[in-house]
């Protein structure tokens, strides 16, 4: 069973949707909304698998809706402004329901819903850098779920193949990103190489210690971490 709100700031828009999804017994509806504001929270509180989203609201567009999730669910998009809709999804390829559509548009929409989870994600991973100069949230994966965390949370990043381990205080969770893009991304932020394997965040640096032969860093987590010579004199340079 896939739990679902409906996000459209038009009744007969969010009827219609119920209507088709009365002929999909998997799919639950938990919840609606019929602005921006409504969305973040109904969305946050109920943490639907997947949502309907309305492009064009009052108050906070469907975009900005993304932005400010706690869980990124799958998403079909509508929008009644076809010039709109082409212009905001041509980069990704993102599929949409232009108002007005039929069932058959319908029935395609809920078909390429994994085909689109991706580029979903890609989209509100661009729309997070786009809202300031330096990148405040990341996507990261815990099983299944996309969450949204504040990179302030992370405490440091550890290389795993081709992706990224991140830490926060009590969790770890997995970006399909590597750690060197990941440290592209935050070098305006508070985030220091130490090791070829490991990115740590300065707000969360305890201690720089020598042990024998090598340094580590002990972290507020009570992580303790190995630098690696090559990085060693920039993190001196910091005073530590």
């Amino acid at each position: 069973m896939k739990t679902v709100v409906i996000i459209d700031d038009e009744k007969d828009a969010r009827d219609l949707i119920k209507q088709y999804l009365t002929h999909h017994p998997n799919y639950k509806l938990v919840g609606e909304a019929q602005n921006g504001l409504d969305a973040v929270q109904k969305i946050n509180e109920l943490k639907p698998e997947l949502i309907f989203l309305d492009i064009q609201m009052p108050g906070m567009n469907g975009f900005e809706v993304l932005t400010k999730l706690q869980v990124l669910p799958e998403v079909i998009f509508s929008t009644a402004y076809d010039d709109y809709a082409l212009e905001a999804f041509k980069v990704k390829a993102l599929d949409y329901l232009l108002k007005p559509y039929g069932k058959k548009r319908f029935e395609e929409a809920i078909q390429r819903i994994d085909k689109n989870t991706e580029k979903v994600q890609q989209l509100a991973e661009k729309l997070l850098k786009e809202q300031s100069n330096t990148l405040e949230k990341i996507i990261v994966h815990s099983g299944v779920k996309r969450l949204i965390i504040d990179v302030t949370d992370i405490h440091y990043l550890e290389a795993y193949g081709d992706y990224t381990k991140i830490f926060t205080k009590r969790e770890s969770f997995l970006s399909t990103t590597g750690i060197s893009s990941i440290l592209e991304k935050l070098k305006d932020s508070d985030f220091i190489r130490i090791h070829r394997s490991h990115v740590v965040n300065l707000s969360h640096i305890l201690h720089l210690i020598k042990d024998g032969r090598y340094y580590y860093l002990h972290l507020t987590s009570g992580t303790k971490l190995k630098v690696s010579e090559t990085y060693l004199r920039d993190l001196k340079a910091l005073q530590l």
